[in-house]
């Protein structure tokens, strides 16, 4: 459990840099644009398959009560909707528009509709750190007032996240039991 606790810290603190006043910005000019690129993503890499590992190496068995059943339906409807909001986060669409941080909305819903599905302690540190990230992240992003981009000019970029999602989420709930252990369908 240890690797995944080390993990999450890592993962989750390198993206935490925006929510430290400055913080960003001082450690772009301590090491150049290129210098914090590339420790943003070692750290992230090394801080995910840590959180990987662990997770691994954790003991199914360990239940901390009995999850709801209404909780794998609530993943199966909201981790398709996760994904395409996290497509769209990354493509100029106006789902990106509307939905204003649809990057960190789509982590929330995946990772709070995975802790109602789950009550193995590990899947509850790793759902449960991740929901609190999303959420006091997506806080503070209102907060600063960030703003919407601008809309595109035409549908593409809402048609690539739709079927993009769609397909990540086809793909994942076909092999999840392969990938994760867990079987979401026959």
């Amino acid at each position: 459990m240890i690797f995944l606790i080390i993990g999450l810290v890592l993962f989750l603190g390198i993206h935490s840099v925006r929510l430290v006043p400055g913080g960003r910005n001082a450690m772009i000019s301590g090491f150049g644009p290129g210098g914090f690129k590339v420790l943003y993503s070692l750290i992230s890499i090394v801080g995910l398959g840590l959180i990987i590992f662990g997770k691994i190496q954790a003991h199914p068995s360990d239940m901390l009560w009995e999850a709801p059943e209404w909780g794998r339906l609530a993943a199966l409807i909201a981790v398709p909707v996760s994904l395409i909001l996290i497509v769209a986060a990354n493509t100029p669409s106006h789902i990106r528009r509307f939905v204003q941080h649809p990057m960190l909305i789509g982590v929330l819903l995946w990772s709070g509709s995975h802790l109602a599905a789950n009550s193995e302690r590990a899947a509850v540190y790793m759902f449960g750190a991740f929901f609190a990230w999303s959420l006091v992240t997506l806080i503070a992003a209102f907060i600063r007032g960030d703003h919407a981009p601008v809309p595109p000019k035409g549908w593409g970029g809402d048609v690539v996240a739709i079927v993009i999602g769609a397909l990540v989420a086809v793909l994942l709930a076909r092999f999840h039991l392969y990938l994760f252990g867990v079987g979401i369908i026959g």
